[in-house]
């Protein structure tokens, strides 16, 4: 059975509560501390080391701040699956995007009575005697099976069964033929307009890194032959270079230097260098030499054991790495030219139609 996230149907509160993931035990990745970002009943957002984790289905333990007259944390444990992983030049970890899934004696009736309280308080009003009463109830039958919880996911992770039908593999393919047939169309025209650039790419410190526009692009779809008779998509890539047509010669004395090599790591701009060294040996000066261009991509990857598509972008709308989840079902022209405006800097994100989540 194919699993589904909770959509994120209610309001994220800005809460920082210490939390960890913990991986199934065949991954062999140890518990990785961190704190969440915000947080409602369906998702949460964290932030950790590890930049591969987009799909991947977690535990989520959450500490929830000690009540009056509690004198230690209760810990949530939540099963959560990441579908969204962002990271920008200069940020040191990866932001994640959890979406909760609902699993028997999980913690989610207490932390959504308890965010209802807390959004309750910070409006003047009082939370819903419902929620009340589900909340103490949820707490009485956390406390009784909270043993046999803690028993349970100590044990090493079972393998799922997925329910992978052919009729659904097709679905998800069809979804891939239909953005491969907007996106050639999309870059078609761009490769003949070559529109301008006027925002999202930037350098800290390197006012001569402007002036792009279109240079060319090109849009692919991957498929594999199931039979002699079904070929079923599986990736679709867009690949597309901007350039401001110049180069840049710029110098920086030490440690400024270092930091501009690490931004144009960071945002994937080959460059070549040339260090003036004191007479005693150190590093004084570095001075680059690089091309006024952004090369960037965007995938749309087939997940056939979860029933889902992978987004992945690079250096699309402003420098830095994204990836998402979203259903094959979202996929659909409207969502596609949110999708477009997103390439073309116009918007800031992928668009509210391409993340709806189908339960």
């Amino acid at each position: 059975m194919i699993e589904k996230g909770l959509r994120r149907r209610s309001n994220r509160l800005p809460l920082r509560w210490k939390a960890a993931l913990a991986f199934d035990a065949v991954l062999g990745r140890p518990l990785v501390h961190t704190r969440t970002q915000d947080l409602s009943p369906s998702g949460a957002a964290i932030f950790s080391e590890y930049g591969d984790l987009t799909g991947s289905v977690v535990t989520l333990l959450l500490a929830h701040p000690p009540r009056k007259g509690e004198t230690a944390p209760k810990v949530l444990m939540v099963r959560s699956r990441v579908v969204s992983t962002a990271r920008t030049p200069g940020m040191s970890e990866y932001r994640h995007g959890l979406s909760f899934i609902r699993a028997r004696n999980d913690g989610l009736d207490i932390l959504s009575a308890t965010l209802q309280g807390i959004e309750a308080a910070g409006s003047g009003r009082e939370p819903a005697a419902g929620a009340a009463a589900a909340a103490s109830a949820a707490r009485m039958e956390s406390s009784r099976l909270e043993p046999i919880k803690h028993l349970a996911y100590a044990r090493p992770a079972e393998a799922r069964a997925i329910d992978q039908t052919l009729e659904f593999d097709e679905l998800i393919s069809n979804s891939l033929e239909r953005a491969y047939r907007y996106l050639r169309g999309f870059v078609d025209r761009l490769n003949v307009a070559k529109p301008a650039f006027a925002r999202g790419y930037a350098i800290v410190g390197v006012p001569e890194f402007r002036g792009l526009a279109w240079e060319i692009g090109s849009a692919d779809v991957y498929a594999r032959e199931v039979s002699p008779t079904l070929r079923l998509s599986e990736r679709v890539s867009l690949h597309f270079l901007l350039s401001g047509g110049k180069g840049i010669h710029i110098g920086r004395e030490y440690p400024a230097s270092e930091k501009l090599q690490q931004l144009l790591d960071d945002s994937g701009i080959e460059y070549t260098t040339q260090g003036v060294w004191s007479k005693r040996g150190s590093l004084e000066r570095t001075t680059f030499d690089f091309a006024c261009e952004v090369k960037a991509s965007l995938q749309l990857v087939a997940q056939f054991d979860t029933g889902q598509l992978l987004i992945q972008a690079r250096n699309v709308s402003g420098f830095g790495s994204l990836e998402q989840i979203v259903a094959p079902e979202a996929v659909t022209d409207e969502s596609l030219d949110e999708l477009s405006a997103f390439i073309l800097g116009e918007s800031p994100g992928l668009g509210p139609l391409l993340l709806r989540q189908y339960i």
